[in-house]
This record gives structure tokens, C-alpha cells and sequence, in this order.
């Protein structure tokens, strides 16, 4: 049993991990600890299940795993192969690896398996892991041993059978032979020598298949020499940027080795050394989840993918939103609804939708970094939405908030602070709801709007007050234009009685708009280029030159265009006496990626920088 201190560590680490079961080095950690204490084989089991769910598990951490499950089922070999067996299909799973593909391979001889599943086991580790430049030919070299056992126990017991094995031996080494490789010469060589052993001189080698595979291989090797140097010197950039030019020698390629079968396997393969390398890199993810939808095509292998990216790279907005993409779009591909709106196809629209939203959920709950990467998770799933021609039916049947209402109340209360800089939100959501348009922007500025009782679901409850940008120039400025998109008629020359017309009528009340905020010093940009005071003096500026006249324009200059020009004045001479340290201080924070932003729903911890950065203090 662990001694006090031991226990200690080990309960404190539980409870990191019950208030944020996203801390990647407290589950590391909690793992490392129990391991230390056989007496606690069954916690550490739980720990890691916890940890394998929500994070990918590197090949050491399967590899410790895996060995001991092998010595807790000794003596249990039914045991064994159902519980070691289910844990080498997820190790190799999470990331292609050589050593792992081996140990599945040995312990498939374990267990007794036929020759048809172990050659079906060899011929899965060949397709990705054993076209590793340096490491693939230990799998090529297993398999050939695993041929070559079973050529000897035909030769022995079935006599009749060895002229065909002698074939699989054969085409096994001139398989690899066509595959660049740096032991090339070493696999000519056992070739040449095995078929010198032969009692009956089989076929000549096609030199042709070696001379291009030696050849490739020589275009190769540079890319292998960048990668070798920045994996000793230990440096994350350069080793980042040698994957980068062998992904694109890979890809350049691709289209050439296609004709060998090879060429998208390689640049797969080159992909899994990349990830397995920086798995924490979204834009790596992006890239291989994009050729895989656009090249590959292949819908497991997207899926696949999609999934481990998003276990990466979890509180990366755009990853998740990707994958709702992809999954919406070949959903309502394989279902045949190219504008997902038809009234017959509705459950199935529904379904799709749920699935896109069990996505959006995960990614949510696991804490986005920014606002940004939230409200990218939640604009994958409006489009989703905007896919169905009836979105009010398709809401109805839902029984629940409006995706746009949820994303609204999480990003106001997770995120405090944080501003929507396109107000793309603001503009789907009154767009979703054209009745309410208007109110909307209003209750994106103003506290307390009441909707009514057939208000956009989730806004007309009474709790939510509303009011988050009431300081944003932006805000004003959308509200201001909505008011006046919302109050004309199509028909020009309609007059009211009072011989005003509709578009003047809209203009006064976005011109109201203006005036009642043009004054306030306190408003800021979402952009941040000037002050919101200059943002919005402008814009009503440019409102009045596009739908007043030269006396209301006259009016807007006599107060915005006076405003605006001493604004302008005062940035001209804080230019010249310098930058302001406030000014500066925000500046360096927008620039600096180590800088964190507030913490977001679900756990609230930061990214993990890397699989070995580990080390935080528990005591």
C-alpha cells in the first residue's frame, strides 16, 4: 500500500482531475503515481481509461499500459487476448508507430493466431507504419520472418504447399524492394541471398522498381537528415518545419506515385510522422483533415481523423468546427439531401443535426480557448441550420434553444469581455429571426428588451438581460442599419399621410440611433484600429451620405464630422509624442501566443503544449 505522502499526491491529483478533467499533465501525472503502487492496479486502470478518453495516448504511455496488462493476465491467456488485444486496436489507433505495430505482432503469435490474421495484422501495419523512411523495414522484416517460419513448416508438413509459399516469400521481398527506404541495399541483398539458397533458381529481379524506389529514396534522404537534426537539437520549429517540407515533397509527389499505388499512402504516412511528431498543432490537423475530405476521400478514414484531431487539439475552435462540416456534409450526401429541406427528408435532416450538435457540445464542454475558437464551434453548427429551407420547423421539432440563443448566453458568460469583431453572430442571429431583426441588435446594446411570448426561443424567458456590447461602436452601428433595413418598404414613392416616405421614416430612426451614442467617449472598436467614438462618428457620417440628404449630413457633420476631427487631431499628436504604455501593453498581449485570455466553459485549462510538458508541481 502507498505510504502517507504517496497518498496524498495521489488524492490531490484526483481532485485536480475531477475540476478539470482536461489538465493533460495532472493525468499523467495521477497515472505516473499509481503505477508506483501494484496494490493500486485497479485505480491506475480507471485513471488511464479516464485519460486514454480524453486525450490520445502517446507510445510510451501505451506501451507501459500494454505491459502491464500482460503481467496482471499471466497465466490467463483467454484474459489476455481479450484485454491486451482491445488495447493494442486503440494504440494503434491513436498514432501510427512502428514499436506498437511490432508488439502487436508478437503478441498475435501469443496468441496462436492463424496464418490469415497475422498476415491480415502484417499487411495493416505495412499500409502507413511500414513505409517509415528509417523504421518500416523492422515491420517488412517481421513479416518476411513470419513467411519464412511458415515456408519451413510447409517444407516439413505439407510438401505440395511450398512452391506457393516460396511465391509469397518472393513477392513480400519485391514489394519492398519498390518501396524507398534507407536500408534499400540491405533488402537487395537479403533478396538476392535468399533466392541463392533456393534448390530452383526462380525468376530474375526487375531492376527497374529498384533503380526508382533508390532514387526516391535519394530524394529523400536531405528531408531525413532536417528532421534527424532538429529532433537532436530538440527544437519545436525547425522539427515543425522539416515536416513541412516533406509533407510537401509527399504531396508534390503524390499525384506521379499514384500510378505505384504509392503515392497517397506516402503522403498519409508522411502526415502520421508529422502529427505523431506536434500533435498539439491544429494547423497541421486542418491540413491532413483536408486532404483526406478533398483527396482521399475516403469517409473512415476523415472520420477517423476528424476525431483524433479534435482530441489534439481540443480547445482549438476551427478543428471542431471542421469536423461538424465534414460530418454535416457527408451525412446529407449519403442521404441523398443536397439542400437538406424537403419536407419527407426532415428526420433525416434531424438526425444530421443532432449528430452535428453531439459534436458541438464535446468541443464546447472542453473549454475553447478564446471566444473566437467558441463562436467558430457554434457558427459550424448555424450552418447546419442555414442548410435546411424550413429552419423554424426544424427548430420546432428540436423542442429546445436555438443554437444561435446558446452560443449567444455561452460566449456572454464564459467569455466577459470578449467581442465579436465581424459581429457575425449579432447579424446570423437577426437574419435566423427577420421579425425580431431589429429587437435583436437592440438586445445586444440595451439591457431588458422584452421579445414577447413568439420571441427567438431562449431570449424570451425573462433571465437573460442582455446589454454585452452596450459599449461596442460596432453594436450601434448594426442596430442603427437593421433599424433602417427593417423599417423601409420595397416600394419607392409611397408616401405616409403626413407626406413622408417609408425610407425617410427608417432613416429617422436609425438617425435617432446615432445621435443618442455619438457622444459617448467610452465606446471602443471591436477592431481596435481607432476609438468606437471615431468608429461610429464615421459610420454616421457615411449613413448619412448614403441614405440622407445635404441637410441631414449637414446636421451629422455639425456633430459626428466635430467629434471625429478632434479625434482625429488627438491620434495625430499621440503618434507623435509616442506610443501610449496602455496602448503598447495590449499590443504585446495580442502578440504574444504564450499570453492566456479568460477561461471558457467545461474544464478551463490552456492547451497542452506537449506530450513530455508534464512536469507542474503537485505539492
Amino acid at each position: 500500500m502507498p505510504d502517507e505522502s504517496a497518498t496524498a499526491k495521489i488524492m490531490k491529483l484526483e481532485r485536480r482531475l475531477e475540476s478539470d478533467p482536461g489538465d493533460y499533465g495532472a493525468h499523467v501525472q495521477l497515472c505516473a503515481s499509481l503505477r508506483e503502487w501494484p496494490s493500486l492496479r485497479r485505480r491506475l486502470r480507471d485513471a488511464r481509461e479516464a485519460f486514454a478518453e480524453r486525450f490520445p495516448l502517446n507510445e510510451t504511455q501505451w506501451r507501459e499500459w500494454i505491459s502491464d496488462e500482460v503481467r496482471a493476465t499471466k497465466g490467463r491467456r483467454k484474459r489476455r487476448g481479450k484485454v491486451v488485444g482491445a488495447l493494442f486496436e486503440r494504440a494503434v489507433a491513436d498514432y501510427q508507430s512502428v514499436a506498437l505495430w511490432l508488439g502487436y505482432a508478437e503478441f498475435s503469435l501469443d496468441q496462436g493466431w492463424d496464418v490469415p490474421a497475422r498476415r491480415s495484422l502484417y499487411e495493416r501495419a505495412l499500409e502507413l507504419a511500414g513505409l517509415h523512411f528509417v523504421d518500416g523495414h523492422k515491420i517488412w522484416a517481421a513479416y518476411r520472418a513470419f513467411e519464412l517460419s511458415k515456408l519451413e513448416l510447409d517444407a516439413k508438413n505439407d510438401p505440395p504447399a511450398v512452391a506457393k509459399q516460396e511465391e509469397t516469400v518472393r513477392a513480400l521481398l519485391r514489394r519492398q524492394l519498390a518501396v524507398p527506404h534507407a536500408q534499400l541495399d540491405e533488402t537487395l541483398s537479403a533478396c538476392e541471398r535468399w533466392e541463392a539458397s533456393r534448390p530452383a533458381k526462380g525468376p530474375t529481379i526487375d531492376p527497374a522498381p529498384i533503380a526508382k524506389a533508390k532514387a526516391e529514396a535519394a530524394a529523400r534522404q536531405p528531408l531525413e537528415r532536417a528532421l534527424a537534426a532538429a529532433e537532436e537539437k530538440g527544437d519545436a520549429h525547425a522539427l515543425a518545419k522539416a515536416h513541412g517540407a516533406y509533407l510537401d515533397f509527399e504531396l508534390s509527389n503524390e499525384k506521379s506515385g499514384s500510378a505505384t499505388g504509392q503515392g497517397s499512402a506516402r503522403a498519409r504516412a508522411a502526415f502520421e510522422r508529422a502529427v505523431s511528431a506536434t500533435p498539439t498543432s491544429a494547423q497541421l490537423w486542418r491540413r491532413y483533415t483536408d486532404h483526406l475530405d478533398h483527396v482521399v476521400r475516403v469517409h473512415t478514414l476523415s472520420a477517423a481523423a476528424h476525431e483524433r484531431a479534435c482530441r489534439n487539439c481540443q480547445r482549438d475552435g476551427e478543428t471542431w468546427a471542421a469536423w461538424i462540416r465534414y460530418h454535416a456534409r457527408h451525412r446529407l450526401e449519403e442521404l441523398g439531401v443536397e439542400d437538406a429541406g424537403a419536407g419527407e427528408n426532415l428526420d433525416d435532416v434531424l438526425k444530421v443535426y443532432e449528430e452535428c450538435e453531439e459534436i458541438m457540445n464535446r468541443g464546447v464542454l472542453c473549454g475553447p480557448d478564446t471566444g473566437d475558437d467558441a463562436l467558430a464551434i457554434f457558427l459550424a453548427q448555424c450552418h447546419v441550420v442555414q442548410r435546411c429551407e424550413r429552419p423554424s420547423l426544424l427548430e420546432e421539432r428540436l423542442g429546445g434553444r436555438h443554437v444561435l440563443t446558446k452560443a449567444r448566453e455561452t460566449l456572454a458568460e464564459f467569455y466577459p469581455g470578449w467581442v465579436d469583431r465581424d459581429m457575425a453572430l449579432p447579424r446570423l442571429f437577426a437574419d435566423a429571426f427577420p421579425a425580431h431583426g431589429a429587437k435583436i441588435w437592440e438586445s445586444y446594446v440595451r439591457l431588458g428588451v422584452e421579445f414577447g411570448e413568439h420571441g427567438p426561443r431562449g431570449l424570451n424567458h425573462g433571465e437573460f438581460k442582455g446589454g454585452e456590447y452596450a459599449g461596442v461602436a460596432e453594436a450601434w452601428i448594426g442596430y442603427a442599419n437593421r433599424l433602417f433595413e427593417s423599417a423601409s418598404r420595397p416600394f419607392k414613392g409611397n408616401e405616409n399621410e403626413d407626406g413622408s416616405t417609408p425610407d425617410a421614416d427608417a432613416a429617422s430612426s436609425a438617425r435617432a440611433v446615432f445621435k443618442s451614442v455619438y457622444a459617448r467617449a467610452n465606446l471602443v472598436s471591436a477592431h481596435g484600429r481607432e476609438s468606437g467614438q471615431a468608429r461610429l462618428c464615421r459610420a454616421w457620417l457615411d449613413f448619412e451620405l448614403r441614405r440622407g440628404d445635404p441637410v441631414t449630413y449637414a446636421a451629422a457633420d455639425a456633430r459626428a464630422g466635430v467629434v471625429l476631427r478632434r479625434l482625429e487631431a488627438e491620434d495625430r499628436e499621440r503618434k507623435l509624442e509616442g506610443p501610449d504604455p496602455e496602448e503598447a501593453k495590449r499590443l504585446r498581449r495580442a502578440n504574444d501566443p504564450n499570453y492566456k485570455g479568460p477561461k471558457g466553459p467545461g474544464d478551463g485549462a490552456r492547451k497542452r503544449k506537449a506530450d513530455d510538458d508534464v512536469d507542474a508541481d503537485v505539492d
